[in-house]
């Protein structure tokens, strides 16, 4: 299976440190040429450099410098010039200049290079092209998280058979299935190594344990919780990561250590985000309505931002008020923060200041999923809803309808800061949870079964 490639616009203003997160970056350029094989991270770049080749860098790799052959400079498909693709562009139209005042001695054919598109041409035309279910022999498993690495090659679904499954993303199949009988298997996700996965316990202690894919045994146990961990956050710039438990506990660890780095003791913290630049890290405590921010650096110290949303459920979710929070996510301009919730619409609030952006609406009911706080008895779950890569679009369910809805967080609220979706997105089966490829062009989502979305003449190709 093919996927189209992306670029993913990003602002000049977003501060240096940020291209050193690897999980969240939002901009890459990848020409299907030889002579450059990679993505690369871009900025606008001085001329200089724009003259002699390209920067590239790897994460946690210093800046190297890459020179393009001419042969690469034949063809380039513009998508609005942003501003991760100016020193590319630039390059190609000074070669280009120079190659039109010359005339060669032999004629050669320009390479054929895959297009790239932005999010905003390709979101109405999304469509599900291959589903796997967990289990042949049991159809009554719940996919219970999803999770993409770094690269966004590959994604690993934890199910409540107590399995992990294995997806290449560029092969579009599933590659090895994990089990893991003796702990259970609860919010696995990639470390910054594609061959490692960190995940929560659901049985015998709430230990988290570190899995290495290749030889399928255990790194590291994390031991400290007392009771089940609800949320696993992993910062974007470092091997730190943060659980939130039951045990009214937020843990900070390093997966180089089995001991943890420090802790918060708060009244239900079952939800947890970093944000962009891993300096900031937020806490949802369900119980008091409030979403907290602390300086990662000093979280001894107490949180310098608390944003009250307890007239907001009072208005929106009156209901569920307490007890509905499924995913705390940032997006990734840093600007917006998303509350989800399994009651009929979403919080987008502003990550600065906590005022409501938009209340997103348009979901049936409930997804069938517990929320942290719930007893229900209901499948585990990490919400469903997340932001896209560019940070401009909320990809979610519809509650018990077969669809996904996308909410355009840059349109305008209806009278009463209702946000409805741009596009219903259908399919058939029920949308529980939602991950956004960080890198290629498609999304999962998940129920009994892992579904794979791609831009419809995508999925028609492959």
């Amino acid at each position: 299976m093919s996927l189209p490639l992306v670029i993913w616009e990003m602002s000049d203003r977003r501060p240096e440190r940020w291209l050193n997160n690897s999980r969240k970056l939002c901009s890459f350029i990848r020409p299907a040429i030889g002579e450059f094989p990679e993505a690369l991270p871009g900025r606008s770049l001085a001329n200089s450099d724009c003259r002699a080749g390209l920067l590239h860098r790897r994460p946690g790799t210093e800046w190297q410098k890459r020179v393009l052959s001419p042969r690469s400079t034949e063809r380039v498909q513009r998508v609005n010039e942003p501003v991760v693709a100016q020193c590319y562009l630039q390059l190609l139209d000074n070669r280009r200049a120079m190659a039109e005042t010359q005339q060669p001695s032999t004629p050669q054919q320009a390479p054929a290079l895959q297009s790239t598109q932005k999010v905003s041409d390709v979101i109405r035309s999304y469509r599900p092209t291959k589903a796997f279910r967990p289990s042949k022999q049991d159809s009554h498993v719940h996919i219970t998280s999803l999770d993409f690495d770094d690269q966004g090659d590959y994604l690993v679904a934890a199910g409540d058979d107590e399995t992990m499954q294995v997806f290449d993303i560029k092969e579009g199949k599933s590659t090895k299935t994990v089990p893991s009988k003796k702990y259970g298997v609860h919010l696995a996700r990639f470390t910054h190594h594609s061959r490692q996965v960190l995940h929560a316990s659901t049985k015998v202690d709430d230990s988290l344990r570190l899995l290495d894919l290749h030889n399928e045994s255990y790194v590291r146990y994390f031991t400290g919780h007392s009771d089940k961990v609800t949320c696993l956050a992993l910062s974007p710039g470092s091997d730190a990561f943060i659980s939130c438990s039951k045990d009214d506990t937020v843990t900070m660890w390093d997966l180089s250590s089995r001991n943890p780095q420090g802790k918060l003791k708060l009244a239900t913290p079952y939800l947890v985000a970093f944000d962009p630049s891993a300096s900031v890290i937020a806490i949802a405590s369900q119980s008091t309505s409030s979403v907290l921010l602390y300086d990662f650096r000093n979280y001894d110290k107490p949180p310098f931002a608390t944003f009250d949303l307890a007239p907001l459920e009072e208005r929106f979710t009156p209901s569920t008020r307490g007890r509905a929070w499924t995913r705390l996510e940032f997006s990734n301009d840093g600007k917006n923060l998303l509350v989800g919730t399994d009651y009929h619409g979403h919080f987008l609030l502003d990550a600065f200041d906590g005022r409501l952006r938009a209340f997103l609406v348009g979901k049936n009911g409930s997804p069938g999923r517990a929320a942290p706080v719930s007893s229900s008895g209901k499948p585990l779950g990490q919400g469903d809803a997340c932001f896209t890569p560019d940070g401009r679009y909320v990809i979610g369910g519809s509650g018990d309808q077969f669809e996904a809805l996308v909410w355009d967080t840059q349109q305008a609220p209806e009278h009463g800061s209702f946000l409805q979706p741009m596009v219903r997105l259908p399919q058939r089966g029920r949308t529980a949870l939602v991950e956004c490829n960080p890198r290629y062009n498609m999304f999962a989502t998940a129920d009994r079964e892992t579904v794979f979305w791609l831009p419809e003449d995508s999925s028609k190709a492959s």
